[in-house]
């Protein structure tokens, strides 16, 4: 995937001069005329490095730079300037600059130092990346030694040694993605990319140019080159989460991308080979998605050559203590301090609740409990609120009982998810980018999730 510039300056003809060069390098360059435009670019569509004027009209270089790193506070921002200075140099940098560059810039040092700062960040996804393996352990294997569990791990290692299709079925949270990352890890493949897709949201205009890219100018707010999540994925593995999702062109565009082996990237003439294995997930009845016509027939036997079912959490409560274990250690090594423990009490309420979120419930729910209760074991007298669970705790010695009421389930979990966005936000200072990274879950997501729970700084977690 081709590094992503974007250039900053109030001069069209530098941002032109700037953007010929380094797409001349193979760079993705978009622009912006002022810092405002700037920000809400970088919002839309984060870039691997930040060329920055520092005297513009409107907000300036070193407060733009702010407000973007408010936003990602990795992005590399190398200042621009005309009238450079020693004070504004040195100012620049203790503010996070990368580095300064004096205008006019030299072509040479700007592309020596480009080299530079993208392996730099080169290396520091690759160590973040490995520090998250290392700190989610648990999120990319199945956790548990129950019949359901063995049966599941042991058709992955089956299908892992070949290179067909996979259809990975089961309720959401039950680990379909972590499925799928173990066929990923396990395969031939496993030194290539995995690319996951998460389409919820999309219209079919943008399912398109994320599966298979376009060229810049291909369509009516097309400013850069895009390359499709099968170009990122050849020679590896692509997972399509919620394969239900995707409209019967889309469906058909795939379908001969699989058979061919090559896309077509809109706006391309010629096709690109993708030599690409395709898993799909989704938490819906295939028979019914048929019927009802939102899966065509032809995809869904190209997919479904083997199927892998993931079992509810409810069908293997023999898991729970390993379960809990796992997942209160995670949280310890995640948030700091000593991870919670589980009374027999309070392991038999867990397993008599139908978990209708499975794994991903009972991981948030384990969180709660770190976060409310930490370092403390788990009883019924001082459990967190759990929806669907008859809680009881004694008031004093008079034999009274009380229990958690929620107006229903729908009520209770948007409480608790309210209450877990905020917790993130404010840990990560409202970094979104560091928050959505800690919590596990795309920026995008967090961002509609801010709005659709109105979520503000003012607020206290």
């Amino acid at each position: 995937m081709f590094p992503h510039i974007l250039i900053v300056d109030d001069e069209a003809p530098i941002r032109e001069s700037l953007q010929g060069v380094l797409e001349d390098e193979d760079y993705v360059v978009s622009t912006a005329s002022s810092g405002e435009e700037a920000v809400a670019r970088f919002r839309k569509q984060p870039a691997d490095c930040v060329l920055l004027d520092i005297w513009m009209p409107g907000i300036d270089g070193l407060e733009t730079m702010n407000r973007l790193r408010q936003i990602d506070d990795s992005v590399p921002v190398i200042i621009m300037s005309g009238h450079a200075t020693v004070d504004t140099a040195v100012q620049a940098t203790r503010q996070g600059a990368f580095d300064f560059l004096e205008k006019p810039l030299s072509t040479d040092k700007l592309l020596i130092l480009l080299r530079n700062v993208m392996q730099k960040r080169k290396l520091e996804r690759e160590n973040s990346g490995l520090r998250q393996r290392v700190r989610d352990r648990s999120r990319s294997e199945l956790i548990g030694d129950s019949p359901a569990i063995r049966e599941a791990r042991k058709l992955i290692r089956r299908v892992a040694a070949s290179d067909t299709p996979v259809l990975i079925l089961g309720e959401h949270g039950t680990g379909k993605t972590i499925a799928a990352r173990m066929i990923h890890q396990q395969s031939r493949r496993r030194e290539q990319p995995l690319v996951e897709l998460n389409i919820a949201g999309m219209t079919e205009q943008q399912m398109a140019s994320e599966l298979f890219g376009h060229e810049q100018g291909a369509f009516s707010g097309a400013l850069h080159r895009q390359i499709g999540c099968f170009e990122q994925a050849h020679q590896g593995t692509l997972l399509i989460d919620e394969v239900a999702d995707l409209p019967p062109g889309i469906q058909a565009r795939m379908l001969r991308a699989m058979q061919e082996r090559r896309i077509q990237r809109l706006g391309l003439p010629s096709p690109i080979v993708c030599q690409v294995r395709v898993l799909a997930a989704s938490a819906y009845d295939p028979e019914q998605l048929l019927r009802q016509g939102r899966l065509r027939e032809d995809f869904y036997y190209r997919l479904n050559i083997v199927t892998i079912h993931m079992p509810p959490l409810r069908d293997h409560p023999e898991d729970f203590p390993l379960l809990l274990k796992t997942l209160a250690d995670e949280q310890a090594r995640s948030l700091g301090g000593e991870a919670v423990a589980f009374s027999e009490d309070m392991l038999s309420l867990l397993r008599n609740y139908s978990w209708p979120g499975n794994i991903r419930e009972l991981r948030n729910y384990v969180e709660r409990c770190h976060i409310l209760r930490p370092g403390e074991c788990i009883t019924p007298e001082n459990m967190p609120p759990l929806d669907g669970v008859a809680t009881h705790r004694t008031r004093g010695d008079t034999g009274q009982e009380s229990s958690y009421n929620h107006e229903s389930f729908h009520h209770a979990r948007e409480a608790f998810e309210r209450e877990f966005l905020l917790y993130h936000l404010n840990k990560a200072g409202w970094n979104i980018q560091r928050a959505a990274r800690e919590m596990g879950m795309e920026r995008s997501q967090l961002y509609r999730k801010i709005k659709a729970y109105e979520l503000s700084r003012e607020e206290s977690s």
